[in-house]
């Protein structure tokens, strides 16, 4: 498999895409919802997909593809790509510029490819398997903030009411401690900010595979960790995740991790 040439198409791809999510900006956007009320999808999520999909078909015919917006495709080999065409809805519905599109390429369960765009701020992230990550060409590490003491935190809150009950409980003990929290609504740049040192950490309550299966390649060729909210290799990102820059992992983990996130009580 040329990686190299996946990249090059996943970054062609990505970018046409966000050509697409930047007019419809300045366009009346029409809403409709999908398993939950504040879970919106609009034209501009299903223009976004079809267009990655064709070209991503087109380029590696026996690959799989998997797509937030219903894509389901099998393939004939053992690559499979991930595809978020708009993660980042709900801002982009408000006028709100925080939004992005995310491509991962896995082998099996493990990702070889990944890119990020952000097609308002024109911002690349992308990472190769044991080649690092980068961000528009340049190189990504991870902060090299050491404790919660003045850390500046990611979170997500979940349109659903009870996970993000959830998460408001577990930031008790999070809030006295660290420098700022910072929540921006679209959680594939929340990691590619942890790859890239602006967050030194972040968490969600529930997250799907197109949510993280690029930015999960990222921060690990930044030199960042990520695991499940108990702290084991992460499996399953419905299950809740944390990511960091290594450094503040297990305190992050006392403090936010599996009991206090489980428990609105």
């Amino acid at each position: 498999m040329n990686r190299e040439r996946a990249l090059t198409t996943a970054v062609s791809a990505a970018k046409e895409a966000g050509a697409i999510l930047r007019g419809g900006r300045r366009e009346e956007k029409y809403a409709s919802t999908k398993s939950f009320r504040h879970d919106p999808v609009t034209v501009f999520d299903r223009r976004s997909e079809a267009l990655i999909v064709e070209r991503i078909a087109r380029a590696f015919p026996s690959h799989g593809i998997l797509g937030e917006e219903g894509t389901a495709k099998e393939g004939a080999s053992q690559y499979r790509w991930v595809i978020d065409p708009l993660d980042g809805t709900n801002n982009f519905l408000r006028g709100y510029p925080q939004f992005a599109v995310s491509l991962a390429l896995l082998c099996g369960e493990e990702p070889e490819v990944a890119c990020i765009y952000d097609p308002v701020r024109e911002e690349l992230f992308t990472a190769i398997c044991k080649e690092g990550a980068l961000l528009n060409g340049e190189p990504l590490r991870v902060s090299r903030q050491s404790s919660l003491d003045g850390a500046f935190i990611g979170v997500g809150f979940s349109s659903r009411p009870e996970r993000a009950l959830r998460t408001y409980v577990a930031m008790e003990e999070l809030l006295p401690v660290v420098r700022a929290v910072r929540t921006g609504g679209a959680a594939v740049l929340d990691l590619a900010y942890v790859a890239a040192g602006r967050l030194d950490a972040a968490w969600y309550i529930s997250l799907s595979l197109w949510d993280v299966a690029a930015g999960l390649l990222l921060i690990r060729e930044a030199g960042g960790r990520a695991s499940d909210l108990a702290g084991k290799p992460l499996s399953n990102p419905e299950n809740g995740l944390i990511i960091s820059n290594g450094r503040i992992h297990g305190e992050f983990l006392r403090t936010v991790g599996e009991r206090k996130a489980s428990d609105p009580g």
